[in-house]
């Protein structure tokens, strides 16, 4: 499994996603944090953080008896770029839709005119 195919399992579970958005918005956060703000288990929550880590979406350093996460910017930072190639090429195709479809009402009004 590549990266990018890591990255997109990790990011499948709803409770993994939901702890990459705190972690977007507070920076970092110790796993006892996480608890209390999910409402799992400690070993719930690491399980999660394993699969993130290992993803390499998130990393763990140690202050102390803490081990506080943060995300990994540059590895959602593929994931974005991904997703916005695949806008892209959706944008693309509307617009080429949209010209299709002004080009063919186009016809029909010439059409009804004769």
């Amino acid at each position: 499994m590549n990266q990018l195919d890591q990255a997109f399992a990790a990011l499948a579970d709803p409770t993994r996603r939901g702890i990459v958005l705190h972690l977007a918005r507070g920076g970092e956060a110790s796993v006892t944090e996480l608890v209390d703000r999910f409402t799992l288990t400690q070993p719930t929550i690491s399980s999660h953080l394993k699969v993130l880590e290992s993803a390499g979406l998130i990393s763990r350093s140690r202050l102390a008896q803490l081990r506080p996460c943060k995300l990994v910017p540059e590895r959602l930072k593929a994931v974005t770029d991904w997703l916005e190639q695949v806008q892209e090429l959706m944008e693309g195709n509307y617009k080429q839709l949209d010209a299709l479809l002004a080009e063919l009402k186009q016809q029909d009004k010439q059409e009804r005119k004769k």
